[in-house]
């Protein structure tokens, strides 16, 4: 089954985009003057509280809880 070529071209635009993006997220960082890196970093640390809390889970209780129901 061969590839069809719009698909194929479609696919190399696409990842030609993400290094091009890739290139120009590089230049703007490395022109960041380390007082705006920081100012950047607090607010990003400002934003924290705001979140929702993370459930941290192996899901190995939710496992067990779903063979405990198809058991019964």
């Amino acid at each position: 089954m061969g590839a069809d070529p719009t698909f194929a071209e479609a696919v190399a635009q696409r990842l030609a985009g993400y290094e091009a993006v890739a290139r120009v997220r590089a230049r703007e960082l490395r022109a960041r003057t380390e007082w705006e890196a920081a100012v950047i970093a607090d607010d990003l640390l400002q934003l924290l509280p705001l979140l929702p809390p993370v459930e941290r889970s192996s899901g190995l209780i939710d496992q067990q809880r779903l063979f405990a129901a198809v058991r019964s």
